[in-house]
């Protein structure tokens, strides 16, 4: 099997993940309590000691077979829009979640926190860490969906689906950059106020001295 069908068995793996993900970054619009609740109860399902490993394995082999297949795209030539709007999303993606997995690494592993609903918002409750954050979140989000939907626009151009390839398209890119919007809105404390507990501060302060929440 080539480096191209294991990266898209493995996407397709992924996305169940990423669905559960995704649910509980969206349940932060009813308020922390509601992500915190959801993503432990999302948690039972992926962080055991069984599917864990699998998903940690999966998505470090998605960011390495990823990256050989856009440096060999690119030494190919990126000839015709598509082949370029996949490119650049999937850059922007492989490296928002590279940066993903290591921060979390870090912050529950070496940290000892947990990663809960403080662990996002608390990059985005002030200047400087959101002049990186907002963008870094809105950007890895959309570019998501935007990759996927050149997957999706593909498989269907090749199918008797093929009318439909465009919509497909378009339909996950709104999706994402909806998505991307809200996520961005509720860790910015627009839905309510966020108060971020004192481990969360004193993890900010470890970066930035003297960092206090705007």
């Amino acid at each position: 099997m080539t480096i191209l069908k294991f990266h898209r068995w493995n996407a397709a793996f992924l996305c169940g993940f990423l669905a559960l993900h995704f649910v509980t970054h969206l349940s932060g619009v009813f308020g922390v309590e509601a992500y915190n609740n959801t993503q432990n109860a999302l948690r039972a399902i992926y962080r055991n000691p069984v599917i864990e490993p699998l998903v940690l394995g999966s998505i470090i082999l998605q960011i390495i077979w990823g990256l050989m297949l856009l440096l060999r795209n690119v030494r190919r030539g990126l000839r015709g829009r598509w082949a370029r709007i996949q490119a650049i999303s999937g850059g922007i993606f492989l490296a928002f979640a590279t940066q993903h997995v290591i921060a979390m690494a870090l912050a529950r592993w070496v940290d000892g926190l947990d990663t809960n609903f403080y662990w996002p918002a608390s990059v985005m409750s002030g200047a400087p860490f959101i002049w990186y954050f907002g963008p870094y979140y809105f950007l890895g989000v959309s570019a998501l969906f935007v990759h996927l939907g050149c997957a999706i626009r593909l498989v269907l151009m090749r199918s008797k689906y093929r009318p439909y390839a465009q919509s497909a398209f378009w339909a996950l890119t709104l999706l994402g950059l909806t998505m991307a919007l809200v996520i961005n809105l509720t860790l910015l404390g627009a839905f309510y106020e966020i108060q971020l507990p004192d481990e969360w501060i004193a993890y900010l302060r470890g970066y930035v001295a003297g960092y206090t929440p705007g």
